[in-house]
């Protein structure tokens, strides 16, 4: 059974706009309200099908919602929470789409006023190296992982509306402490983000010439190194201790590799190639 017949997106950028599509796509009957800063995003927004009222207004775009999903930049999220919750009633129920989860449960706990239990973090991992409406998809969030992480003083049936609501999207869902989340994001999403844009920039001070020789792996392992950089750098900043630890972690490694290169060991530095080689034939991932 259907858990929310009003949610309402506040900030329709790629996940924001990707969200109100795929509820409109998989949800039946489901009403969309839309929140935006700009009074031009909204007259885009009116124009969609997937959006049945925008609001300049946030307390307008809340009113009646069983469901509101904050998909601002990470940076704003935990105040727009504060502001979200001070607004809806015990019925309504708050998530988020951030990248960093710590800062924000934790600011939702100890500043919610009392209305902390209605917000239950999220992080539906999926999004693209391009950003803005004009590149969502309702398709974003399929078979893609979704973290949800509670509060201590989260509803178990208010979890699992909000588990049910993500896997409803067609997204594998998983429950985290937010503290265990950030760890594991600093590993398998900052940490590749930050690896790709080092390497990106390095080569950027190599002879222009040199590009169109570059073959598909340069592309593979770059890509994502075309996020937007105000975003990445606000989440790398969210996460910054446990991103710190993981780089220090990594150049251990590299440093392996490094003495295996300097020193011939080629067998030690083939056995290095296969580790990684059968971890990531592994990883089960769509394309």
């Amino acid at each position: 059974m259907q858990c929310f017949k009003q949610v309402a997106i506040i900030g329709p950028g790629l996940l924001g706009a990707s969200l109100a599509m795929a509820c409109k796509q998989r949800l039946c009957g489901v009403e969309v309200r839309v929140w935006a800063r700009r009074k031009e995003t909204l007259a885009i927004c009116l124009k969609k099908n997937w959006c049945d009222s925008a609001h300049w207004a946030i307390a307008e775009a809340v009113e009646g919602s069983d469901l509101v999903v904050v998909c601002t930049p990470v940076e704003s999220i935990a105040n727009y929470i504060l502001e979200i919750l001070s607004l809806c009633g015990e019925k309504t129920l708050v998530t988020d789409v951030g990248s960093v989860k710590g800062s924000i449960c934790r600011t939702a706990q100890e500043q919610g006023q009392g209305n902390s239990s209605n917000f239950i973090g999220s992080h539906p991992m999926a999004g693209s190296e391009k950003s803005g409406m004009d590149f969502a998809t309702g398709h974003l969030f399929e078979d893609r992982p979704c973290i949800v992480t509670p509060l201590s003083s989260s509803n178990p049936f208010d979890v699992e509306k909000i588990s049910r609501f993500w896997a409803d999207l067609g997204m594998k869902v998983f429950l985290q402490s937010p503290e265990e989340h950030d760890e594991i994001v600093a590993n398998f999403s900052h940490f590749p983000h930050l690896i790709a844009s080092s390497m990106a920039e390095f080569l950027s001070h190599l002879p222009t010439s040199w590009n169109k020789m570059a073959g598909q792996g340069f592309g593979d392992a770059t890509r994502i190194a075309q996020g937007d950089s105000d975003l990445w750098c606000q989440i790398m900043k969210m996460n910054q201790s446990q991103l710190a630890k993981t780089l220090e972690k990594w150049m251990h490694s590299i440093q392996e590799a490094k003495s295996y290169l300097e020193q011939g060991k080629w067998e030690k530095l083939k056995e290095y190639l296969e580790k990684g080689s059968a971890f990531r034939k592994k990883w089960e991932w769509k394309e």
